[in-house]
Parts: structure tokens; C-alpha cells; sequence
């Protein structure tokens, strides 16, 4: 018991120093970004659950991000310490699950490939669901084999716990049902399809259980009014959608095979560019030939219905078939290393017992097993412990084209707020101008109608932004001749980037328009004013961590006609966040008023000047743009905790 308590202590340490390192260097992600917002939604609805949070995957992660924002401030660092501190947890958690269906040194093993794994580490530190639910799912396998093996009343407490991981780990992300119909066939595969063993005490609890704490995303789902819309269409919906892009059945089953097998790799050998050209070919062949051994391996185990290879395969077959209905997301396949990690840790475990009983040749098959998991280990520790100061995410182009405008911008002399035009995630885009004090604002050049997005040239003729960042994949899909006859007519690329894994080019303006000059348009007799005095008054000079605020805005109607107006409260969103679910657009007859209301809720701790600007616009029907009609800035001073 000692020393399971050192190894444990030691490996979350270890795990935990690698995954905290620069976790700020990791560019935000654009699902990470909706996470965040859903944490402040959470906070600014007084915890209660919304429909904007729960329509497409569960509160839990919300919650707690809601969570930490109130104990230590909502900045996106403290929001990824849920993701590391999780993430460095799974690590003694697989020594437990590996020790427990096999022995101490598979478990030992196993948790140092996953602790010095580059692609864990990476999800360890970023604010989405992977972390969370890889946790739950490693702490219900340690909890399921040890009701398997064990009797009486601990046997029922173990099921119980099993029950519990399972349904918060389904009720974290919807995915890891696929162990719903492991766990049922692994029992009747094994018991050699008597159904009566399905009535088995432990199984009957871990379903119980799971489905009590699954209830209260049933309870949030019909309390928002979103109803079993998302289960359906996590169920059925997105297997039946023929627009889901790489959808891997499409594929055909040559090309499958060779493209899963092809992502499974690179999920075991990720960050291998940072290697040597030899090194780096013999760390992927390792990760290549490793996960054809564990396969073949546990075959025969899964014929002769053994209960631990059975379990195994039967898990991995359960899972690949889901992520086989789904869009090909790589990050998906993350799943799958327990599972796989605890399969080689044993193959190699075995390989040293009987490398010393089995005849020449033998021999040299366990020497080979052997060398090929020392290279993968070794390589996966050069590249893990590394990681936090090369692996930057697969967004780093943005913030290296954001790095690049701005030093642009201050070669060619801007003194004035630069206008950058986009055509992806625009949060990735923002964020990095926040991160790097740059004196910028963006806007998106892509316009949608019902069949499809293109490239908004109207408007990017109207704004004229003096930049553009565009993805080569967006580039390639939306810069059709016309329109890059169009761009070039006004723009030139400056530049190229060339990160790791993805690409895009930049633009410049070859002419510049002052900013006041664009987009502006005659109002025909449109007008309308705020009350200063009731937005500055309804705006505190001190707030509050988590605590909601309201800001009144009155509008009234100054022209001589009946206008549409747009009302805009806007601030730092990475110190405050401002609810945009409260109604922002208006008619209003000619002389008359209304006051809209705005959730306010403080993020982290902040003195100073922070502005709470709200602006009104007025629509000119024509052709359906804006005009700002007026504007008013009032002042926070202190957010305290």
C-alpha cells in the first residue's frame, strides 16, 4: 500500500509539471472558446442551466469552469487547470486499472507512456471535454475490474463507484455510451452468451447507478426546453447527416483501414517532427508496428473468451464503430490509449518473463517487442517533456499571422486602430490580438446564404480592412477565380506561414482609406439617442467576481420615421462578459422608447479604467447595413473577488 501510494504521488507529479509548463502557449481552440462562454453563461443565468449551454453537449464542464472562475478568476489559464490537474489524475488511475487487471509493473508502464504521451499532454491543456471524460472513463475501468474481481461488500461498493464514473463520464460527453454495450457484450461474450449472467448484482448496480447520475442532464435538458434533442441527434441524427464532412463511412474500406490506422499512429507518435529525420522515422514505425502487435496479440485471447483480452477488444471494437459513424476528428482517438497503453504494457511485460524460457528464435520476437516499446517510450519521453515549449496547438498560424501584422503594422507607421479581415473562427483570431496588446479589431469577410458560404466582397470593398488572414484550406475553398481577381486587384500577400499542422496566407492593402472614411452611409432620415444617464447609472464603479450586474440601455427613436435599431454593449470580454442572449435589435416608432437590459458578469480581478461602451445602430433598409447613431461609455473601476 506504501508503495502504490509513492508510485501514485510521483506519477501525478510528474504528469502534472509536464501538462502546467507554459499552458499559455497553447492557441485557443475554437470549441474551447464556446466551453468558456458557456461557463460565463452559466454565471450570468445564477447557475441555472440555459438552452444556449446544454443543445449541443452537457453542462458538466460549464459548471465547473463556472466554478473556478468565482474561486480564482475566469481568465482562460485557471479555466485549463480543470484540464491539467484532470488530465495529470488519469495517469495513477491507469497504474490502478493496468496493476489491477494485470499486475504492478503493466500499470507502472502503461501510466508512463500515457504521463510522457505528447497528444495527452496537448488535451491535458486545453479547456474542452477530452480531459474530463478520458478521467472519468480510466477511473470507471480501474472501479469496473475491481467489482469484476472482487467479493462481498466491496464488490458492491466498487459497482456502485463503476456505476457513478460511468454515468458522469456519458453525462461529461455523450460518447463514452460506447461502453454501455461493451460492458453488456463483454459479459455475454464471456459467459458464453447466458443472458442470465446480465443479472448479475455488479451489473445491474453499475446501470443503475449510471443512469442516477446521468439524470440531471435529463433534468437540465427538459428544465431549458431543449428536451432529448441533442441525445437524439448524438444518437441518430449525425450517423443519418450527409453533410457531415469526412464522414468516414463515405470512405471506402481500403482507404479507411490505412487512414485509421494512419491517425492512430500519429496519435501515438505526436510531436515526432521535432526528432531528427532518423529518429523520427523509427519513433512512427515503433507506434506503427506496435499497434499491429497489440491487435494480433489479443485476437486469440478475444476467441478463447478471456475475460481480460476479450474486454479489451471488445471496448476498442465498441468504440471504433462509433467514432466509424462520425465525423473523422482526431482528437476522437484519444479513447482509445488506456485501452492500448495497458495491451502493449502487458504484450512487453510477458515478453520479459519469458524471454529467458523460450528457444532462440522465440527469442528474438520478444527482443524485437521489447526494443520497439524502449524506442517508443524513450522518444515519447523526449518529445512529452518537451512539449509545453513546442507545442503551441493546431492553431498556432493564428497567432504567428497576428505576430506578423503587428509588427507590419508598426514598420508601415499605424497610429491608428488596424482592421483585420478573417475568414475562419474569429475568436482564434481576437484572442491572439488580446494575447499580444496588439491595437487591432477584426471582421468576418465570409457571408452565408441557406447552400452556401462565400467570400463577402461587398463588404471587405466597404470596410476596406487593411489585412486579411485567410487559411490555405479556406483559401482554397473559397477563392474561386473571380473572386481572387477581385482580392488582387486590392491586396497582396505578404505573407506565407508555414506552421505546424496548418498553414495561411496574409494580405495586405496596397492603398489605405482612413477609418473614419469607411462603410459610411446617409442615414435618410433615420435617428436615435441613448440615455446617458441611465446606462451610467446602472453601470457600478466596482464589481464583483461571478456576481451578475445589469445594464440599462433606453433607446429612443429621434428620427423622422420608423427605424430598426441593433444596441451593442461591449467591453473587455476577457476581464467582463456580456450576455448577448437578451434582445439587441429593436423597431421603433417615430418619437418612442425602450429600455433593453444586459447580464454584466466580471471574469477576474481588474483596477483601473475598464470602459463599458454601448452603441446604437440604425438600419438603413436599402441594403440592409449600419450606421452608428450614438454611443456611451461608462467606467468600472475595481473587480474584486
Amino acid at each position: 500500500m506504501r508503495k502504490d501510494s509513492l508510485i501514485i504521488v510521483y506519477l501525478f507529479s510528474t504528469a502534472f509539471l509536464i501538462r502546467v509548463v507554459n499552458v499559455s502557449n497553447v492557441c485557443l481552440y475554437p470549441d474551447e472558446w464556446s466551453y468558456w462562454i458557456n461557463a460565463n453563461r452559466i454565471l450570468a443565468n445564477n447557475w441555472l442551466p440555459t438552452a444556449e449551454v446544454v443543445k449541443y453537449t452537457p453542462p458538466l464542464l460549464a459548471y465547473l469552469g463556472a466554478v473556478i472562475t468565482v474561486l480564482f478568476g475566469g481568465e482562460l489559464s485557471n479555466l485549463r487547470m480543470i484540464s491539467i490537474i484532470l488530465g495529470s489524475l488519469t495517469v495513477p488511475f491507469l497504474y490502478l486499472f493496468g496493476k489491477t487487471i494485470y499486475d504492478r509493473a503493466t500499470g507502472l508502464l502503461s501510466a508512463l507512456f500515457l504521463c510522457f504521451s505528447a497528444f495527452h499532454c496537448l488535451w491535458s491543456r486545453i479547456f474542452m471535454l477530452e480531459s474530463l471524460t478520458l478521467f472519468l472513463i480510466t477511473v470507471f475501468l480501474y472501479f469496473f475490474w475491481q467489482s469484476q474481481r472482487s467479493e462481498g461488500r466491496k464488490c458492491t461498493a466498487y459497482a456502485i463507484i463503476a456505476g457513478a464514473m460511468l454515468g458522469l463520464a456519458i453525462g461529461a460527453k455523450y460518447l463514452p455510451f460506447f461502453l454501455v454495450p461493451a460492458v453488456l457484450l463483454y459479459v455475454l461474450w464471456t459467459e458464453r452468451f447466458s443472458f442470465k449472467a446480465l443479472l448479475d448484482k455488479r451489473i445491474i448496480l453499475i446501470f443503475i447507478f449510471a443512469f442516477l447520475f446521468f439524470l440531471p442532464v435529463l433534468i437540465c435538458l427538459y428544465y431549458t426546453g431543449v428536451g432529448l434533442d441533442p441525445i437524439y441527434y448524438h444518437a441518430v441524427e449525425r450517423f443519418e447527416d450527409k453533410a457531415i464532412t469526412e464522414r468516414t463511412l463515405e470512405i471506402p474500406l481500403s482507404e479507411l483501414v490505412g487512414t485509421s490506422i494512419k491517425k492512430g499512429v500519429e496519435v501515438l507518435t505526436w510531436g515526432n517532427q521535432v526528432l531528427i529525420p532518423p529518429w523520427k522515422d523509427l519513433f512512427f514505425v515503433s507506434g506503427l508496428l506496435l499497434l499491429l502487435i497489440a491487435v494480433f496479440f489479443y485476437l486469440p485471447s478475444l476467441l478463447k473468451k478471456e475475460k481480460e483480452g476479450s474486454f479489451f477488444l471488445i471496448s476498442l471494437i465498441m468504440l471504433l464503430l462509433l467514432l466509424l459513424n462520425c465525423a473523422a476528428y482526431k482528437h476522437y482517438l484519444i479513447y482509445f490509449l488506456p485501452f492500448f497503453f495497458v495491451m502493449i504494457s502487458h504484450i512487453v511485460i510477458k515478453s520479459f518473463e519469458k524471454l529467458r524460457k523460450d528457444k532462440s528464435y522465440k527469442k528474438i520476437t520478444k527482443i524485437f517487442i521489447i526494443s520497439l516499446s524502449a524506442i517508443m517510450l524513450f522518444s515519447s519521453f523526449i518529445v512529452g517533456v518537451t512539449s509545453p515549449y513546442w507545442d503551441e496547438g493546431e492553431y498556432s498560424w493564428a497567432k504567428d499571422a497576428v505576430e506578423y501584422i503587428k509588427c507590419d503594422a508598426t514598420n508601415s507607421g499605424y497610429d491608428k486602430p488596424v482592421l483585420i479581415g478573417w475568414i475562419t473562427i474569429w475568436k482564434i483570431i481576437d484572442y491572439s490580438i488580446d494575447l499580444n496588446a496588439f491595437n487591432a479589431h477584426n471582421t468576418l469577410i465570409l457571408k452565408r446564404t441557406r447552400s452556401k458560404y462565400y467570400v463577402d466582397l461587398e463588404k471587405i470593398d466597404m470596410v476596406k480592412p487593411e489585412y486579411l488572414i485567410v487559411g490555405e484550406d479556406h483559401y482554397n475553398v473559397f477563392f474561386d477565380e473571380n473572386v481572387k481577381k477581385k482580392i488582387f486587384e486590392d491586396y497582396k500577400i505578404i505573407s506565407y506561414a508555414e506552421t505546424y499542422p496548418q498553414k495561411c496566407y496574409i494580405f495586405k492593402r496596397k492603398s489605405q482609406q482612413p477609418l473614419e472614411l469607411r462603410g459610411v452611409l446617409p442615414l435618410d432620415g433615420k435617428n436615435g439617442e441613448l440615455s446617458q444617464d441611465v446606462f451610467k447609472r446602472s453601470v457600478p464603479d466596482v464589481m464583483k467576481i461571478g456576481r451578475v450586474y445589469t445594464a440599462l440601455v433606453h433607446v429612443k427613436n429621434t428620427g423622422n420615421s420608423r427605424t430598426t435599431f441593433t444596441c451593442v454593449v461591449n467591453s473587455d470580454e476577457y476581464t467582463v462578459f456580456i450576455s448577448v442572449e437578451d434582445t439587441q435589435e429593436l423597431t421603433l416608432d417615430k418619437g418612442s422608447s425602450r429600455i433593453l437590459k444586459f447580464k454584466i458578469v466580471p471574469l477576474k480581478e481588474y483596477v483601473g479604467e475598464l470602459p463599458i461602451t454601448v452603441d446604437l445602430y440604425a438600419k438603413y433598409e436599402e441594403n440592409e447595413t449600419y450606421r452608428k447613431v450614438d454611443s456611451s461609455t461608462d467606467y468600472v473601476y475595481l473587480i474584486k473577488k
